[in-house]
C-alpha cells in the first residue's frame, strides 16, 4: 500500500520517524521535501506550521572501525531541503519532531511531499500522523546521563557552546570537570597559592545543568615534599578544604558535585588502593564531600567492601555487573542504599543497535533501581568520527563535528531512553498516588508494566545479541529483530500513556 508515517509521542517529548526512499531507474532523482501544516483532528482551526515542529535530516553512512559502512550520522537536510537518491539506490529521510511546539495533545495530521526537481515530475505524497498522548513529559528528567565529554580535546573544541547546548538538549546532567585548580604548598604543607582560572570557567558553564564530577586533581598540587609524605598529605587536605570553600563561594553545595579520584577502580593492579588513598583523604578533609566510584569487574567483593565507607555515588560497569557475571557484587551495591548509576564503554559503536544498546539501557537501569547511566563517549577522541579510526583505535563517539553538532541515530536513541525512563517514573508516582487514595482498577496493570513489561525491554540490552554487529548476510535477521523490538517499545509506551490517562481521570 501507500507509504505512511505514524508517530506516537508523549506531550512535550521529542520523537523521530524515518522514511526509506528508493529510486528504480537509471538516473539520480533530486527530491525536495515539503511538509504541509499540521491540522488537529478535533478542530480544523488548530493548525501548526511544520517549520518549528519538524526538523528534516538525511541519514549518511559513515566508515566504521570494522572497515565497512554504517548508516548513522544525521546532518540537517540542506538549505533547499533536497535529497538526492541515486539510480537503483536508496536514501533515508529522518524526521525529528518536537511536540513542545504544540498547544494541544491529540491527533495531528499533515502530508510529507517529495517533489522531484524535474519538468513534469510527479510528487510522492506520504501521510504523516502525529498522535500526541495526553500524558505530559515532566520538565525534570528522572534519569541522569554522563558522557565524559572532554570537548576541549576533541574535534568539537572550536564550538564548546554548541556542544554543551547539544548535551543538555539530549539529557546530559552529569559532567566530568577535568580542570582541577592548581595548588602550590610550602615546606610546612601550607597552601600558598591556588589557580582557579580554568576550573571556574568550566564549572560555571556546566554546573547549572547538572552534577559535576571533579577529576584530575590527585596530582594538582606541587611543593617541596613527595606525594607519599606527611607534609604532602597535610597540603592535600588543606587544598581540598580550600577547594570546597571556593565552590561554596561560587554557589555550589555538596549535592552539586562529587570527587572523581580515579577512573575504573579494579582495572589495574593497585588501582583500588590508589582510589582509597585519595578517597580517605577527601573524607578526612571534609566528611560531607561526596566521592564517586565507577568500579569494573576486576574489583573484588572485598575491594568493594573496603571502598564502601568512602563512596557516596556508585556507577558500576554494565558489562561486569549487570549481565549476570557480577550479579552478587551488584546486589551488594544495591543493598547499600547509596546513589547508584551505571556506565558502559563498548566500542564498535556505529554498529551498536540504537534500540537495544542505547535506548534499552535506560530500561535496564530502571529494572535495577539505578538513577543514572553513562556512555563513553560524547566526543572524546583524536579520531574524526566521519572516518574510520586510526589503526588499533575504536569507534566510541556519539556525535559528529560539522557546522554545529551533527547528531546520530544512537544519540537520538539515548534521549529517547531518558524520556521512556522519565515516563516510567511518572507512572510509578501516579500509581503511588492512586494507592494512597484507595484501590484503582488499573493499579495491578500498572504494576505488571513497571515490573514485567520493563523487564522484557531491558532484556534487549544484552551483549552481542542479534541486534549487535553488522556481519555479512545478517541484515534481514537484524531487521526482523529490530522490528520486533520496536513493536515492544511502541506497545509498552502506549500502555504507559493509557494508564497515566486513567489515573489522571480520578
Amino acid at each position: 500500500g501507500a507509504p505512511a508515517l505514524e508517530v506516537d509521542a508523549f506531550f512535550g517529548s521529542i520523537e523521530s520517524a524515518a522514511l526509506n526512499i528508493f529510486k528504480l531507474g537509471d538516473e539520480t532523482a533530486t527530491l525536495r521535501a515539503v511538509i504541509t501544516d499540521f491540522v488537529h483532528e478535533d478542530n480544523p482551526d488548530w493548525t501548526v506550521p511544520a517549520r518549528g515542529l519538524v526538523e528534516l535530516h538525511e541519514v549518511l553512512s559513515v566508515p566504521t572501525q570494522m572497515l565497512d559502512m554504517a548508516p548513522d550520522a544525521l546532518p540537517a537536510l540542506n538549505q533547499a531541503q533536497t535529497l538526492a537518491v541515486p539510480s537503483w539506490g536508496a536514501r533515508q529521510l529522518w524526521l525529528r519532531i518536537d511536540t513542545a511546539a504544540l498547544e494541544h495533545p491529540g491527533l495531528w495530521q499533515a502530508e510529507l511531499q517529495l517533489r522531484p526537481l524535474a519538468v513534469g515530475g510527479v510528487p510522492v505524497r506520504v501521510p504523516l500522523s502525529l498522535n500526541v498522548w495526553d500524558a505530559q513529559l515532566p520538565e525534570e528528567q528522572a534519569l541522569d546521563l554522563c558522557t565524559w565529554a572532554y570537548v576541549h580535546r576533541s574535534h568539537l573544541a572550536d564550538q564548546p557552546e554548541a556542544a554543551l547546548a547539544d548535551q543538555v538538549a539530549h539529557g546530559s546532567s552529569i559532567f566530568v570537570a577535568p580542570f582541577a585548580p592548581k595548588g602550590v604548598f610550602d615546606e610546612q604543607g601550607n597552601i600558598v597559592s591556588m589557580d582557579f582560572t580554568e576550573h571556574d570557567a568550566h564549572v560555571l558553564t556546566h554546573g547549572p545543568h547538572g552534577i559535576l564530577l571533579l577529576s584530575g586533581y590527585t596530582n594538582a598540587i606541587t611543593g617541596p615534599a613527595p606525594g607519599d609524605s606527611e607534609i604532602w598529605r597535610k597540603a592535600y587536605i588543606a587544598y581540598l578544604r580550600r577547594w570546597v570553600a571556593h565552590l561554596e563561594d561560587l554557589g555550589f553545595t555538596y549535592d552539586d558535585y562529587a570527587l572523581y579520584p580515579l577512573d575504573e577502580p579494579g582495572l589495574t593492579e593497585g588501582s583500588v588502593d590508589r582510589f582509597l588513598t585519595h578517597a580517605k583523604l577527601a573524607k578526612e578533609a571534609d566528611a560531607d564531600i561526596r566521592v564517586y566510584a565507577n568500579p569494573v569487574g576486576g574489583a573484588t567483593m572485598e575491594d568493594l567492601q573496603r571502598m564502601t565507607p568512602y563512596v557516596d555515588i556508585w556507577a558500576p560497569h554494565r558489562f561486569a555487573y549487570m549481565l549476570g557475571v557480577g550479579g552478587d557484587k551488584l546486589e551488594y551495591l544495591k543493598s547499600l542504599g547509596t546513589t547508584l548509576w551505571t556506565y558502559e564503554c563498548e566500542a564498535n559503536v556505529k554498529h551498536q543497535s540504537p534500540l537495544a544498546y542505547y535506548r534499552a539501557y535506560a530500561w535496564h537501569a530502571w529494572q535495577h533501581g539505578m538513577t543514572g547511566i553513562g556512555f563513553w563517549t560524547y566526543c572524546t577522541s583524536s579520531d574524526d568520527p566521519w572516518h574510520e579510526p586510526a589503526r588499533g583505535s575504536n569507534d566510541y563517539q556519539l556525535v559528529y563535528p560539522g557546522d554545529g553538532i551533527v547528531t546520530s541515530k544512537r544519540w537520538e536513541a539515548v534521549r529517547d531512553g531518558i524520556t521512556d525512563y522519565t515516563m516510567l517514573d511518572a507512572l510509578r508516582n501516579a500509581v503511588r498516588a492512586a494507592e494512597a487514595r484507595g484501590q484503582h482498577d488499573d493499579v495491578a496493570a500498572a504494576h505488571r508494566l513497571l515490573d514485567d513489561g520493563t523487564r522484557a525491554i531491558a532484556a534487549f540490552n544484552g551483549v552481542w545479541s542479534d541486534s549487535h554487529g553488522a556481519g555479512a548476510g545478517d541484515a534481514p535477521e537484524q531487521r526482523k529483530l529490530s522490528d520486533a523490538q520496536w513493536r515492544a517499545f511502541r506497545e509498552t509506551r502506549a500502555e504507559i500513556a493509557r494508564l497515566l490517562a486513567a489515573f489522571s481521570e480520578e
